[in-house]
């Protein structure tokens, strides 16, 4: 207990260096947070696209065969009717039809993305031929969610370079400020005091920083993260809006997209996501603690003590 008090005491008698020290945790956690964020909002992204794209799906031939004159023509088409007799299916929400200037293509919605096998099997039950397919458009999910893709990787990326700066940053100033207590230490040492209560107070005295530091952290990135999370958005929608055309006439789905994803994403930091980054503070403080003070109290605090004088 004497050695939490002490500890509690030592953070306003060093309020310089604990500053510098808290200032430096505070960018680690706010940085953290930011990046975390980011890494959520674009699993949401990815995740509401994958659901709006892959529940869009429709009927194409599998193959072609050849005409008179030497041209190529896909299977015989579909009729309307047909097409309307499917529409009944259970695994479905609606469908849309899309008129071309020669044919019409017709966009099933599916209720869920994973009903896609049972749908066809359904379809084949109600008379499709072999000859067609049943699946939604994959390369328009992917050059949608591709840089989203992209930004969700380098977010994790930024967060792994924070963890290793931010650990190496963390033991540099911890390994500074020891030393600059070694006298202190080896007077504590030399009136009895167990290294192991020493390690514990100077431990103590990095944790509360780091909570302090936590506390204003997470609210200050969660602040900033909205705004960055919020661009993300934006951006992504006009990746979609640039691309609508191609994608009307591929799935005219591109608005139902555009809608999803220009609606409010929670990118609030929930109480799982909170207690994460309080836990790799708390192993960031703690690493940096441990590597810091086992370096000073191996040393006898006689000789710490003759190195003073």
């Amino acid at each position: 207990m004497y050695a939490i008090e002490h500890a509690i005491l030592n953070l306003g008698k060093n309020k310089g260096r604990n500053i510098l020290l808290g200032v430096i945790i505070f960018a680690i956690i706010t940085a953290i947070v930011v990046a975390m964020a980011i890494f959520n909002t674009t699993g949401v992204v990815i995740e509401d696209t994958r659901a709006a794209i892959m529940s869009a799906v429709r009927i194409q031939p599998v193959g072609q065969r050849q005409i008179t004159g030497g041209g190529v023509q896909a299977n015989d088409p579909i009729d309307l009717g047909v097409h309307l007799g499917f529409a009944n299916s259970p695994y479905i929400s609606g469908y849309h039809i899309v008129e071309g200037a020669r044919n019409f293509e017709v966009i099933y919605y599916l209720i869920h993305p994973s009903l896609l096998a049972a749908f066809e099997a359904d379809l084949r039950s109600r008379g499709l031929p072999d000859e067609y397919t049943v699946r939604p458009d994959e390369a328009a999910f992917a050059s949608i969610v591709g840089p989203v893709e992209s930004l969700q990787s380098l977010s994790f990326t930024f967060l792994l370079i924070i963890l290793v700066l931010g650990a190496v940053i963390m033991v540099l100033l911890s390994a500074i400020a020891i030393r600059e207590r070694k006298y202190e230490i080896g007077v504590l040492r030399a009136m009895g005091m167990k290294k192991q209560k020493v390690a514990l107070g100077l431990w103590t005295e990095i944790i509360i920083i780091t909570c302090i530091c936590f506390v204003i952290g997470i609210g200050v990135g969660s602040v900033l993260s909205q705004p960055v999370s919020d661009a993300i958005l934006a951006g992504q929608v006009q990746t979609n809006t640039s691309g609508a055309t191609t994608l009307a006439d591929r799935l005219a789905v591109a608005d139902d997209v555009a809608r999803q994803e220009t609606a409010v994403v929670d990118v609030s930091i929930n109480a799982i996501t909170a207690l994460q980054i309080f836990g790799i503070s708390i192993l960031l403080a703690s690493i940096a603690g441990i590597i810091s003070v086992s370096r000073i109290t191996k040393s006898e605090p006689i000789k710490i003590l003759m190195e003073r004088t």
